[in-house]
């Protein structure tokens, strides 16, 4: 676990459409908050999850957080999911394959994600968790995302009408009619130690077609440092570069504002940045030069546009740096990408 609490933006997304349907000025409310500019162009992004709860719970209004929560997460659906988790599921051929890729790769897409599967008799809970986040007063707003990722999941399985059998909550916050209505033969209970859906184990051994274009047998394209079939690699440094990655283009935050941003205090990030045997300029250069291959892999990008998207004022700047790095010019990497292409 990365210790870094960072999730996809795309999440973020589903909450900034309710608030825009309930009349929230979004824009403003952005601009007030810490989060990443541009925030709503970059689903693949990550943000904090503690600025993102926090910003939630102050745009909510007059929303109980629970209601709030429920009508976010029916606006989810796979789609929401990462696209390498999304092909990795499209791609098992068995429910039961399709749960355990699931919970296998979910945490690319949150790094402090817990999962879990244990049998109950004939019947299988399944739990998925926002690790260290068990005190938080608006948990719940992650727990029903949860919920309806898990759900989501299981309809690919057994149908889009399929409910589980229960559903559980950590928050102990009391969950709207509408969510009753929408799950009405599902027992929903509170105050649990997991947050988890309960499904009939016989629904796992179904069978599943292999969408066009997925991977067989459920392996997922690997989208951190590690080998193709490995686990998401979060570590704590590959946490903190996905954290700034999205400050880039502008005045990246310091080291003091960026651990406000995470919720952790200046210490702890300095200490464990001591610990890692890298410092925190070193994150920041390595976000960029990450952030900037990816970018001079579209032959149309020009150089400037590129060096700036990444903070540097000017392409010559960037040049120096980029070559500091990787040991040639960025129109030399480019060439061979090119190449290889």
């Amino acid at each position: 676990m990365a210790d870094i609490a960072i999730v996809r933006a795309a999440h973020l997304h589903l909450f900034v459409e309710e608030f825009r349907a309930i009349g929230v000025p979004v824009e403003r409310e952005l601009d007030r908050s810490r989060l990443p500019p541009w925030i709503e162009r970059t689903p693949d992004a990550y943000i904090s999850i503690p600025l993102a709860l926090d910003w939630v719970a102050r745009c909510s209004r007059d929303f109980e957080p629970m209601e709030l929560g429920f009508r976010a997460a029916q606006r989810a659906s796979l789609a929401t999911l990462s696209t390498p988790l999304r092909r990795a599921i499209a791609g098992a051929p068995t429910g039961l394959q399709r749960l355990r890729v699931f919970l296998r790769f979910a945490v690319g897409d949150d790094s402090v994600l817990a999962t879990g599967i244990h049998r109950e008799g004939y019947r299988v809970r399944i739990h998925c968790d926002v690790a260290g986040f068990e005190r938080n007063p608006f948990l719940c707003l992650a727990e029903w995302l949860n919920i309806q990722a898990m759900v989501s999941l299981m309809r690919s399985i057994a149908g889009p009408l399929w409910c589980p059998l229960e559903m559980s909550f950590v928050s102990a916050r009391r969950p709207p009619l509408a969510a009753h209505e929408a799950f009405p033969d599902t027992r929903i209970v509170l105050g649990r130690p997991h947050t988890s859906i309960l499904v009939d184990g016989d629904i796992l051994a179904r069978p599943c077609p292999v969408a066009g274009g997925a991977r067989p047998n459920g392996h997922a394209p690997h989208w951190a440092a590690t080998g193709e079939d490995s686990d998401p690699d979060w570590t704590f440094y590959t946490a903190l570069q996905a954290a700034v990655r999205p400050y880039l283009a502008d005045s990246y935050p310091r080291l003091d504002e960026l651990a406000e941003i995470l919720g952790i205090s200046k210490r702890t990030l300095q200490r464990r940045l001591h610990r890692s045997g890298r410092t925190y300029s070193e994150a920041v250069e390595g976000a960029r030069f990450d952030r900037a291959r990816e970018l001079l892999a579209d032959p149309s990008a020009k150089i400037i546009d590129v060096a700036m998207s990444v903070g540097y004022a000017n392409s010559q700047h960037f040049s120096r740096a980029f070559r500091r790095v990787a040991g040639i010019a960025p129109t030399t990497f480019r060439q061979s990408l090119l190449r290889q292409a």
